[in-house]
């Protein structure tokens, strides 16, 4: 099909169904923070280029052959007859282990991807099956701008801000022993601020009611036998745990300061919503991750982990500080959303990225 002509494809993922880019996205109960707006997004201007956009299981009640299909993180891949595949990666391969599958990976025409490495030195398996580094197409984890969150960013100053520290995340491992993970070193942060300033500091997230989840065998052995005790006396694993956030801007319009781990460090480019959910809150994030952080984000906007040898001296610090040196972090943060160093990082350009892309791919222009 060329310019001007329908062109139907299906967007696969494993959490998907019912019109994901339907135009009631922002009323699903899956739209928290509103975290679909980038597939809405998509399918609008998808749809002014006379693209028609699916989920696979619509596609296959309304009798439709894709053209093309979308696949978002690396999930089975099922032949549909299509002309053309493409795959959205958000995750490392550390905890989505088949995103560095060469072979799985090679199945794709395109691969949209923030990781540096795969886009200026493709990608090779060890026996020898290699993708070039022009099938990867840059693309950076877009990030929503919430409904409560005005357009001048502006937010709750410090003395309005009655919690002190958070952490928002679920309790989750690494699918890979590897020392970049950062899963672990966020329970060695809830277990250090339970212990010395539990007063100030709130867990959300998913699972925090079982102790922390671990990897392999021997993880899953030590995970069982760690429920034990807390079970016999009826105490909590974990005492800080306030249950699931309703919405993550609530939570952080209410605190001063977030622990704002990536799920792993020192992966350049790997670059994700949780430093974004801070700023647009105007809660300032205690960061740690890719290690080049400041070329894309200014330090002026974060608190850097890396800087602080323990977390006595992370607290000391944060304690230390004044309502109008958190002011100049709000400040450098708003003023950050509000330049075009953002557009790289938004849901705008996500959906331009994709969209191009497929009608590269099928000569639409």
């Amino acid at each position: 099909f060329f310019f001007k002509q329908k062109t139907a494809y299906e967007i696969v993922s494993r959490d998907w169904s019912s019109d994901v880019c339907s135009s009631d996205l922002p009323q699903s109960l899956r739209n928290r923070d509103n975290s679909l707006e980038p597939m809405r997004l998509m399918e609008e201007l998808a749809r002014k280029n006379d693209i028609s956009l699916h989920t696979a299981d619509v596609n296959a009640l309304n009798g439709i052959s894709p053209d093309f299909s979308l696949y978002v993180e690396s999930v089975d891949f099922v032949p549909c007859g299509a002309k053309k595949h493409f795959l959205i990666l958000y995750e490392t391969s550390l905890t989505v282990p088949r995103n560095a599958d060469v072979q799985y990976l090679d199945q794709f025409d395109a691969i949209f991807t923030w990781d540096k490495e795969l886009l200026s030195g493709g990608l090779q398996n060890e026996r020898g099956l290699r993708i070039s580094p022009e099938r990867f197409i840059k693309i950076q984890y877009p990030n929503p701008r919430p409904a409560e969150c005005g357009s001048d960013f502006y937010s709750v100053p410090f003395e309005g801000r009655s919690d002190f520290i958070c952490l928002i995340g679920s309790n989750r491992h690494a699918n890979a022993f590897d020392k970049r993970e950062l899963y672990s070193e966020r329970v060695r942060a809830i277990k250090w601020f339970e212990e010395y300033a539990i007063d100030d500091f709130k867990l959300y997230g998913n699972g925090w009611r079982v102790p922390q989840k671990r990897l392999g065998r021997l993880g899953k052995l030590r995970y069982r036998t760690e429920k034990i005790l807390p079970f016999l006396l009826n105490k909590p694993v974990f005492p800080s745990y306030q249950g699931p956030a309703k919405t993550k801007y609530e939570v952080l319009s209410k605190t001063k300061f977030c622990i704002c781990y990536e799920n792993a460090r020192d992966l350049d480019g790997y670059i994700t919503e949780k430093i974004f959910d801070c700023f647009f809150a105007g809660c300032v994030p205690i960061y740690w991750g890719d290690a080049n952080i400041g070329e894309s984000v200014p330090v002026e906007c974060f608190i850097d982990f890396r800087q602080f040898s323990s977390y006595e001296d992370l607290y000391r610090f944060l304690k230390g500080l004044s309502p109008a040196q958190f002011s100049d972090y709000q400040q450098a943060a708003r003023e950050f959303l509000m330049s075009d160093r953002f557009l790289l990082f938004s849901s705008e350009n996500f959906a331009r990225t994709v969209v191009n892309q497929i009608k590269n791919e099928f000569s639409l222009v």
